[in-house]
């Protein structure tokens, strides 16, 4: 991600230009969270606004492991579920936000790297659909805060593809 991608997601988020408001609508933890997505390119990028009850340590103001779980796993789900390259699903139909009444694809596995402590701010994901198939797809996913260089979390994200 550039300087300039980083400058127009934090001008959407400042805007309150928001998208995917049904699939965020779909978990009570998401909602809970008030997790956000950014439409920027080809990709979701989620944002998670800063709240005191998200602190897990609070000598050291940093976000709950949780939370920050949360957060990559709903990132990859939105970009595996609505941002193929050519803005079709796994199974190449069209979607768009009024297409969420059913998971189309489940979590098999998610490995998450913890690379710094999440501060008491807001924080941004983006995911990255490394490999598909007919039944399975790889998704890596990384998390920053005010600097988008400096990481405090990634994943990776394995799915099962559900056909209907």
């Amino acid at each position: 991600m550039d300087h300039i991608i980083n400058t127009s997601v934090l001008a959407k988020h400042l805007s309150m230009d928001y998208v995917l408001n049904k699939f965020s609508a779909t978990s009570t933890y998401m909602k809970f969270l008030d997790i956000r997505f950014i439409k920027e390119n080809n990709s979701y990028i989620s944002v998670l606004p800063y709240k005191p009850n998200l602190i897990g340590n609070h000598d050291l103001k940093v976000l709950h492991g949780g939370v920050t779980v949360a957060l990559l796993e709903f990132t990859a789900m939105a970009q595996i579920l609505y941002g193929n390259e050519n803005g079709t699903s796994c199974q190449g139909t069209k979607l768009d936000d009024s297409d969420v009444e059913q998971p189309k694809a489940k979590v098999i596995d998610i490995n998450v790297d913890y690379l710094r402590p999440g501060l008491a701010e807001d924080s941004f994901a983006i995911a990255r659909i490394v490999r598909t198939g007919r039944r399975f797809a790889w998704v890596h996913v990384e998390a920053w805060q005010e600097d988008y260089k400096k990481i405090f979390a990634q994943a990776s994200v394995h799915f099962s593809i559900v056909s209907k």
